[in-house]
């Protein structure tokens, strides 16, 4: 396993980390265990989690899984999503903050969390104080690095139209707070990127070149869109991509004809096409760590083992040729569909080119 400085700290992560959204979800806790000890023997440094991943179970099912080697794994966690129905179970306020981290600690079974990011932009909560309240945190001793996750969002989301458009100078704005203040930096972000979804090339990746932030990337295989199920055009009515975003319509049709031409290559390389998306965005230039989600030990070990297969660079440039830098051909075709569904414009063939 190949291990990345983490931006300019003094962190060294795996190239690939552990995702845990599906623990306790699909995947129980003996599978998950299973997942875990298998990753860690291959060298992974690094468990993804969230507060709110199957309303903390995952947390649970992580802290067990890692009790025999927690002095070998960093682990990550992310606050900001709703906890609750109350007024303050969400956001990245001091109170939200200190007791969600709390709470995140108990269920992780450990005493300190290693990466903690905000898990989205709140607009609510002035920067000064979430400052305030990581640094607190990092003093303490309860968190040792801080981090963004899908802070800069050029997507209006299905279930969170507000968080829409936000922008990548968000990050920046804290790093400037944090540092005016002699306050815990952030050092890293996590970013959705993948072969369908190259829209953080165009600010994103250059934002943490500039500054010095290490880049987590997540979703390799676009939630399942990267898989060999989606390749033939006919979505399978099981998959969780098909339940949460119904991918029908002409809007959908480039997604269908690059998926088919992705798979060709693949094929020609002697790989599936999921081998092919996690080999390419592994080593995509600007990236620390992809994070990975599998729901099975099967998907787990064949999402490792492509870690070993480096792409040739000419491969590369094909594939550039087939998805280009900087397009989106995942999140804003879902953006469409949602944008359609509200009564908004008809703009399904728009700037999708084939």
């Amino acid at each position: 396993m190949e291990y990345r400085q983490l931006g300019r700290c003094g962190l060294r992560v795996s190239k690939v980390s552990l995702g845990a959204f599906n623990f306790g979800g699909p995947t129980g806790p003996e599978e998950a265990a299973r997942i875990v000890a298998t990753a860690v023997e291959a060298g992974v440094n690094l468990v993804d989690t969230a507060n709110v991943y199957q309303d903390g179970r995952s947390e649970e099912i992580v802290g067990a899984a890692v009790r025999s080697c927690r002095d070998d794994v960093l682990l990550a966690t992310k606050i900001f999503n709703p906890v609750g129905p109350g007024p303050n179970d969400r956001g990245t306020s001091a109170y939200a903050l200190k007791r969600e981290c709390e709470r995140s600690l108990r269920r992780l079974g450990t005493d300190h969390i290693d990466l903690l990011y905000l898990h989205r932009h709140d607009p609510d909560t002035p920067v000064e104080e979430t400052v305030s309240a990581l640094d607190d945190l990092v003093r303490s001793g309860k968190v040792r690095y801080v981090g963004t996750s899908t802070v800069p969002t050029a997507y209006e989301l299905a279930d969170q139209p507000r968080l829409g458009t936000v922008p990548s100078w968000r990050i920046v704005d804290l790093l400037r707070t944090a540092q005016s203040r002699g306050a815990a930096p952030v050092v890293a972000e996590q970013s959705p990127y993948n072969l369908l979804e190259r829209e953080i090339e165009r600010d994103v990746l250059p934002l943490c070149a500039e500054y010095g932030l290490g880049l987590f990337t997540y979703s390799p295989l676009a939630m399942g869109l990267l898989s060999d199920r989606f390749a033939d055009g006919e979505p399978p009515r099981d998959a969780r991509f098909t339940a949460w975003y119904a991918p029908s319509g002409p809007h959908w049709q480039p997604v269908w004809r690059t998926l088919g031409r992705l798979a060709k290559v693949a094929v020609e390389l002697g790989l599936s096409l999921p081998d092919l998306a996690h080999a390419w965005v592994y080593d995509a230039p600007g990236v620390t760590s992809t994070v990975v989600g599998p729901r099975t030990l099967d998907q787990a070990r064949a999402a490792l083992a492509a870690a070993d297969r480096p792409l040739p660079e000419e491969a590369r440039a094909r594939l550039d040729g087939i998805a280009a830098p900087g397009e989106s051909r995942w999140l804003r075709v879902v953006e469409r569909g949602v944008r359609r569904s509200r009564g908004g414009p008809d703009d399904a063939e728009e700037n999708v080119s084939p």
